[in-house]
């Protein structure tokens, strides 16, 4: 019996199924209940207004904290994908996110600064723990031809939950930011009840106990090589919150502009990927892949060389399309890398750059600043980027797996 057959597909129409694929009734669950739960986002951007304002931080002690909340967020994507290849993908979605209502509550709680920081890498632990499982048991229950366009639409959920939270955050910190943590802890809850109830992971292999699974992720270099490409792409991308606020600080931009283009892009986003996904879907993986990192390394210096609030706007499309270009097609290139039984490993290493990159996006921009001014940052961006690209080109990690693989 195949990996795909023990649920049917939801009727879908042309238009939708030729840019996001055939989704079963466990892929929507899925995506429903992610989306969902992803709502609870909003703990996250406010979290240094949180400390400096409600908990009287100075900003010394409020890095302090959000650097223990990117540590402990870089330790839980691995984590949740040994979690989804050993204890199964349904029993990890459903622990992590009680373990993440649990943790942002200890959080918003925490009397102390040494709490403060205990209490922050524990929810970073938890922020992302579910996500490698979610991405595992959508790629079990999708068809191989599907999946790419499926793990597409899991982005762009994602972003559309991230804009919408962005607002309702700042309706909710303007009362009582109590209520985000209140908020976050119920919408974690929904998604492990919905899990709980509505989905099953009949598709998926049996869990892997006592295995360990690090070594043969490591070791297979179109897994090692691609994930080294994401790292690259993501400490680039990443000087879009790092450098950029500095750089508009210094064309004397209001901060409510960058405030602007921060609330914007997930909604840029959500519109570039829909007017995108169609082509993307047609074109080679790593091609797609090697373009978006090519448009983040020159449309960020690009953005940056301007002086007013009207060049940032305009020549930001640039590299947002650039970043969709990339994340919205590199989940399909790691299921198809991905052995079935070993996808939360790979989606869980994968996913460690993302917590990889928010620590060295900073440390990236502060050394070379310091040594060589903007134009050895933004400098080294595109000569970064360039080097990612022709990687991902020379790679190019797009696997011909013996269909026998997808048996279990």
């Amino acid at each position: 019996m195949t990996a795909v057959t023990a649920t049917a597909p939801a009727a879908s129409h042309g238009w939708w199924t030729s840019r996001f694929g055939q989704l079963t009734g466990t892929g929507w669950r899925l995506l429903a209940g992610l989306g969902l739960s992803r709502l609870g986002f909003v703990v996250v951007p406010f979290a240094a207004y949180w400390l400096a304002n409600d908990r009287n931080l100075n900003p010394g002690q409020v890095t302090l904290v959000m650097t223990a909340f990117g540590a402990g967020w870089m330790l839980g994507v691995p984590t949740g994908g040994a979690m989804a290849d050993r204890i199964g993908r349904k029993n990890t979605i459903i622990t992590a996110n009680t373990l993440s209502a649990g943790a942002f509550l200890l959080l918003g709680a925490a009397p102390t600064l040494i709490w403060l920081c205990v209490a922050a890498a524990v929810a970073g632990l938890t922020f992302d723990l579910a996500r490698p499982a979610v991405q595992a048991l959508l790629t079990d229950s999708t068809d191989p031809e599907s999946r790419p366009k499926v793990l597409a639409l899991l982005y762009w959920v994602m972003n559309l939950s991230r804009a919408a939270s962005c607002i309702i955050g700042g309706l909710l910190a303007g009362n009582d930011f109590r209520l985000l943590f209140a908020a976050n802890a119920v919408l974690n809850l929904a998604f492990a009840v919905m899990v709980a109830i509505g989905v099953t992971d009949a598709t998926s292999p049996a869990p892997q106990r006592g295995r360990a699974p690090w070594r043969q992720v490591l070791t297979d270099r179109p897994m090692a090589a691609f994930t080294a490409v994401t790292l690259m792409f993501l400490t680039i991308h990443s000087q879009s919150m790092v450098t950029l606020p500095i750089v508009m600080d210094q064309a004397g931009i209001p901060p409510t502009w960058y405030g602007v283009i921060l609330a914007a892009d997930p909604i840029a986003v959500v519109v570039a990927q829909l007017l995108l996904q169609r082509l993307l879907a047609t074109l080679p993986a790593s091609k797609v892949c090697a373009a978006g990192i090519a448009a983040v390394g020159i449309g960020l210096p690009i953005t940056a060389l301007g002086e007013t609030a009207t060049w940032f706007i305009a020549t930001t499309p640039l590299w947002v399309a650039g970043e969709v270009m990339f994340l919205a097609v590199a989940p399909g290139i790691v299921a198809g890398l991905a052995p079935p039984h070993l996808r939360g490993a790979y989606f869980g290493t994968w996913g460690t750059t993302l917590g990889a990159a928010a620590l060295a996006g900073p440390a990236l921009a502060t050394v070379l600043l310091s040594l060589g001014g903007s134009t050895l940052l933004w400098g080294t961006c595109m000569t970064g980027a360039a080097a990612a690209a022709l990687i991902c080109l020379r790679s190019n990690p797009v696997p011909a797996r013996d269909p026998a693989q997808e048996r279990q």
